[in-house]
């Protein structure tokens, strides 16, 4: 399954503290073969996205049939997002 980056998503990930960015990595890794592995967010802005934390950032994503895209990453304290 191929992997998408949303707008602004390359310039985000470039900007997290680098055991964020590895650790992400091996989660996106993941989700790319399992894209239905995390939680729905059932609530706020970003509701009917699926979601998993890395080290504090939430990683927002979608998917289809053949693509992941990842849409967000925002600090984990944003609760409401």
């Amino acid at each position: 399954m191929r992997v998408l980056l949303g707008e602004g998503i390359p310039e985000a990930f470039q900007g997290l503290p680098h055991p964020v960015q590895v650790k992400a990595a091996r989660m996106i890794s993941l989700i790319a073969t399992y894209p239905e592995m995390y939680p729905v967010r059932l609530v706020g802005l970003m509701r009917g996205y699926r979601y998993f934390n890395a080290l504090g950032y939430h990683f927002y994503y979608s998917t289809s049939s053949q693509e992941v895209r990842i849409a967000a990453i925002l600090p984990g304290r944003m609760e409401h997002a």
